[in-house]
């Protein structure tokens, strides 16, 4: 049993708030996109900005928020794991399957083609 006793507030925050991040940019991205196909038809140029923008807020703001938070969040898990002693973990150790054998790793293929037996049988010739 292996009990995690505290995060790096910092390191922990910073890894969230990118996947936060690339998360938002994911789902934003698309209908970007669908806004930009549709803004010459609805209001130019201005609505088109706005749309960027718009994404560009969505993207940064959660990571900004996504790092507030996690970070208040892993502070508050080290005081609390300080008290209570953290949360405790099994690991299991896995050993990787052993390597095929050799026989296994040959092709049975012929590496030639087989020999024929003779001369293809002549075929008798039409009537006609």
């Amino acid at each position: 049993m292996y009990r995690i006793r505290r995060f790096g507030v910092i390191k922990t925050a910073t890894v969230v708030a990118i996947m936060y991040m690339v998360i938002v940019g994911v789902f934003v991205a698309p209908f970007a996109l669908v806004g930009l196909l549709i803004a010459p038809s609805q209001g130019g140029a201005g609505t088109a900005a706005g749309i960027v923008a718009f994404g560009l807020l969505a993207i940064f703001g959660y990571g900004l928020l996504g790092w507030v938070f996690t970070a208040v969040a892993a502070a508050i898990y080290n005081l609390a794991a300080r008290w209570v002693g953290g949360i405790e973990v099994e690991i299991e150790h896995v050993v990787p399957p052993a390597p095929p054998p050799d026989w296994m790793l040959t092709s049975t293929a012929p590496t030639t083609p087989p020999p024929t037996s003779g001369p293809p049988p002549s075929t008798p010739p039409e009537a006609g």
